[in-house]
């Protein structure tokens, strides 16, 4: 069970540290651009957003394995 707590946290801290950087970088760029180039960042954004659910998810696991070793 601790390999697979650790692999899971592992995950979910990466996941969410690189949906965080795009999201970060985005934002300037969405500020500036012109309206027709707004839907790639969309794209973009889209993607860092499926990232963060992933991790999530992972998180919702964690917090599964703990309540279940405590019980």
């Amino acid at each position: 069970m601790k390999k697979k707590f650790g692999k899971t946290l592992a995950s979910a801290i990466e996941e969410v540290a690189a949906a965080e950087k795009d999201l970060s970088s985005l934002l300037p760029q969405i500020r500036v651009a012109p309206r027709a180039e707004k839907t790639t960042v969309s794209k973009k954004v889209e993607d860092a957003l499926s990232r963060l659910r992933a991790a999530r998810t992972d998180l919702l696991e964690l917090q599964r394995l703990v309540t279940k070793a405590k019980s």
